[in-house]
């Protein structure tokens, strides 16, 4: 992957298999498995997410490394080599092939993310790199940048060329002004002998730019931050559990209405009341049977939230606030478990069951919590106790 741009077509391939595995375990998966679409699963986790690698984003970013490799070559003989073939400035010359057509096609974001302190400038584009305002000159000088008739230009050439000499000869009255103030600000521009020391704020101390930085930075804006990052992840709950919370806050775990939208059972009545229709909701807060539970441990079963904010629930006075998101996700796999049993094993409802179950996960999760905290789970076990 760090080598060449792989073909879509490979990608896509590649990411059936990773979601069949995800959601079936075999080889193959079918749509009605796949409970969350695959672009959202690749967001970050605070994204909503799972942080699961997009592979075609990591592609370019390792991709990227080449690039920087270009500008900062060390002991590379490839570098070496290729500096010779092209022009830094836009990565055109005697090199030719896909290969090089997609690293040439990533230079314009490996210049974003970089800054250059002029030496001769022949290493730096005039337009595109980062050398003399905040940003790029393109972007600064937006209607100048129009009538350009060499865009690739390196800070050498215009410098000794003069600016005019890569612009058409007639220019309009908002490129003329953007013109008179570019060339004011040239003046105090002077070229040395050495190299343009190009800076990379994602690179490692020592010069390296590694890709863990630069693919988190591409992902953030994939998305926006969602608010239940810190309820779903940030608990001592298992992974599993955490997985499932996660589901659960997407209103996509297999409850028998969004089975039925699916076409895998024949009506969405819940099988515990026998008389709603069994949404996510329905399962955690709003069946009798589960406002019964909650009602048992302290909760008012009328103000619990939908699952969607599930996290912002009011806490009864005798509920400890330490581990509280634990709390709440051991209830809600708890009343889950008990569904299956209802369903699967054609097990009787019972609130002394799923009190029992609750108070036996609880023991098996102590050790999960830190040793000093662990005295919380006896607070639990207490509130389930019939």
């Amino acid at each position: 992957m760090s080598a060449m741009q792989f073909p879509i077509g490979a990608v896509e391939c590649f990411n059936k298999k990773r979601r069949a595995f995800m959601w079936s375990g075999q080889e193959k998966t079918t749509g009605a498995q796949c409970l969350i679409a695959w672009d959202r699963v690749c967001q970050s986790k605070e994204n909503g997410g799972l942080g699961i690698k997009q592979l075609g984003m990591q592609n370019q970013c390792l991709l990227l490394k080449l690039i920087h490799r270009l500008f900062h070559p060390g002991d590379s003989s490839w570098a070496a080599w290729a500096r010779e073939q092209v022009s830094l400035t836009t990565l055109e010359g005697d090199v030719d092939g896909d290969h090089w057509t997609a690293l040439r096609s990533l230079l314009p974001v490996y210049q974003s993310i970089t800054t250059v302190q002029i030496g001769n400038g022949r290493s730096t584009a005039f337009w595109e790199d980062n050398w003399l305002d905040d940003c790029a000159l393109n972007v600064s000088y937006p209607a100048l940048f129009t009538h350009v008739c060499r865009p690739g230009a390196s800070v050498h050439d215009v410098l000794e060329h003069g600016l005019r000499h890569f612009l058409v000869p007639r220019l309009s009255t908002v490129a003329s002004n953007e013109l008179a103030a570019l060339e004011a600000l040239l003046t105090n521009i002077t070229l040395t002998n050495d190299e343009d020391e190009r800076v990379c704020p994602l690179a490692a101390p020592n010069g390296q730019l590694k890709s863990a930085p630069l693919y988190k930075l591409a992902m953030q804006n994939e998305g926006e931050p969602c608010n239940f990052f810190e309820f779903v992840w940030h608990n001592r709950a298992p992974p599993r559990i955490q997985f499932f919370a996660w589901l659960l806050v997407h209103g996509r775990i297999q409850c028998k209405t969004n089975l039925l939208t699916k076409h895998v059972v024949d009506n969405d009545v819940c099988d515990i009341c026998h008389s709603s229709a069994e949404t996510p909701d329905h399962i955690i807060s709003q069946c009798p049977f589960a406002a019964s539970f909650w009602e048992r441990i302290g909760f008012s079963a009328h103000n619990m939230p939908q699952v969607a904010e599930l996290w912002t629930v009011s806490l009864p006075a005798h509920i400890l606030r330490q581990h509280s998101d634990t709390f709440l996700l051991l209830c809600c796999w708890q009343l889950w478990k008990h569904r299956h049993d209802v369903v699967f094993r054609h097990m009787d409802p019972s609130l002394p069951r799923l009190l029992r179950s609750c108070r036996d996960e609880a023991m098996l999760w102590r050790c999960r919590l830190p040793i000093h905290d662990r005295g919380v789970v006896d607070n639990w076990c207490v509130m389930f106790q019939m």
